[in-house]
């Protein structure tokens, strides 16, 4: 009887520690989603204060310079109006820049969660696939996305866990597959009987 306590704490440990390491992947995922969002949004910035750093420069007269932040006095741009004007065309040596495309950049596309590309990299296959398989199928998929066997190896076994996918063993290999969709007829045939 001493096993029995035994395998059924570790049974419960290991469960519990999938399913944290499921909730630390999914984490991991929406962090990298909103990092990559505010990446996209601080270029945009960037883009935007160049193009402003540009049209001050070139509306800025030769011989006054301001700080970045400062304005000119209200009654010097009206002096110095022709000044300006001659001074512009000779200071702009690139085509002025399209506002629209620098202040709508398009965002990157998000990637999908590991769990959603590892699942749908298992339905694409008609045969079982090692954890080595899918992870170099995904490196492949999104080749700018570290991603290591171990935590492909992981989140296969959460997909078990939750019973989204089947493990089998063949010797020392483990193979993987996606589990045959539950079908929630059998309340609904119970339903059409009552009626």
């Amino acid at each position: 009887m001493s096993e029995s306590p035994s395998t059924e704490l570790a049974s419960e440990y290991s469960a519990r520690i999938a399913q944290d390491l499921e909730l630390n992947a999914e984490k991991q995922d929406r962090l990298a989603t909103e990092i990559a969002a505010l990446e996209a949004e601080l270029r945009a910035v960037r883009d935007n204060r160049a193009v402003l750093e540009r049209l001050q420069h070139a509306l800025t007269p030769q011989g006054t310079t301001t700080a970045p932040g400062t304005t000119t006095a209200p009654g010097a741009a009206d002096t110095d109006a022709d000044t300006v004007e001659a001074a512009v065309p000779h200071q702009r040596t690139e085509p002025a820049p399209n506002r629209r495309a620098a202040a709508k950049p398009k965002p990157a596309a998000p990637k999908p969660s590991l769990v959603e590309a590892v699942h749908a990299y298992l339905a694409q296959q008609g045969e079982p696939r090692s954890a080595t398989d899918v992870a170099e199928a995904i490196r492949a998929g999104q080749p700018g996305r570290p991603i290591k066997t171990t935590v492909i190896r992981t989140t296969l076994e959460n997909l078990v866990a939750r019973n989204r996918a089947q493990r089998s063993k063949q010797g020392r290999a483990v193979f993987y597959v996606l589990s045959a969709p539950q079908e929630p007829q059998a309340p609904e045939a119970g339903a059409d009987a009552e009626a």
